[in-house]
């Protein structure tokens, strides 16, 4: 009997090291994977925010091209515009050119 619960004992120590290493196995997998993804996760954190900052810059050139617009647009540069590079006038108006 003392010989068969050596093997019975023998048996379930082998079984249950090979769970133990199963499961550190398993526990540094999942490890791994953790690290991986926590890299990925900074790695595309990091590239959110340069790409936000570079949304941020471009809305604010589409800003100054649209204040452009805008002033090109108003009567004020039509007409500034028409006098200095047209040579237009008004009906009512004469240019005067000193020399």
């Amino acid at each position: 009997m003392n010989n068969a619960n050596k093997k019975q004992n023998a048996k379930k120590e082998q079984k249950r090291r090979i769970i133990i290493i199963s499961c550190i196995v398993i526990a540094l997998l999942a490890l791994v994977a953790l690290i991986y993804n926590v890299s990925i996760l900074a790695r595309n954190n990091s590239r959110n925010r340069a790409l936000q900052e570079q949304i941020n810059q471009i809305q604010e050139e589409i800003g100054s091209i649209q204040d452009e617009i805008d002033w090109r647009n108003s009567p004020e540069f039509i007409e500034d515009f028409a006098r200095n590079y047209l040579q237009m006038q008004r009906p009512d108006e004469s240019i005067f050119i000193a020399r």
